[in-house]
């Protein structure tokens, strides 16, 4: 998704984000383009909340469900509840209870900043998380 397709994604889910899956945050690719960061696609929205927000949105969107074979655990990383939805404005990840190397990912506000994205994808750790970082470094040095 472009930009402008994840803008607008963003702000035809988050009133069903507050209503139902707070307190939640996004990661990511698109919590970074939403932050400003010149990225030029995220692939879905990737959103982390509690496993009771999960499973509410799961019963909100059920008409959206993705029906394939859900994702295998990555690595370090586990989702007491994961869905992805195939929702009108585009793809959609939910993370319910994501936790990392064994540690609750704890959700600190809708889009983390600058310097909360930069600890959760260090805590990721993996190559293109690490690449995302370096993104968000450099612009963060530019102003």
């Amino acid at each position: 998704m472009t930009a402008a397709e994840l803008r607008e994604l963003f702000e035809r889910v988050v009133p069903d984000l507050d209503a139902f899956a707070a307190p939640w945050s996004l990661i990511g690719s698109g919590a970074l383009i939403l932050l400003g960061v010149p990225l030029e696609e995220a692939a879905d929205l990737d959103v982390v909340t509690g496993v009771d927000g999960a499973g509410r949105l799961r019963s909100a969107w059920a008409g959206w469900l993705d029906a394939a074979e859900p994702k295998a655990p990555d690595g370090p990383f586990r989702s007491e509840d994961f869905a992805r939805y195939v929702t009108p404005w585009g793809p959609v990840e939910v993370m319910g209870g994501l936790r990392i190397r064994g540690r609750l990912l704890e959700m600190v506000a809708p889009i983390p900043t600058s310097a909360e994205q930069l600890r959760i994808l260090r805590l990721f750790g993996r190559p293109k998380d690490l690449e995302r970082a370096a993104r968000l470094e450099a612009w963060l040095a530019a102003g």
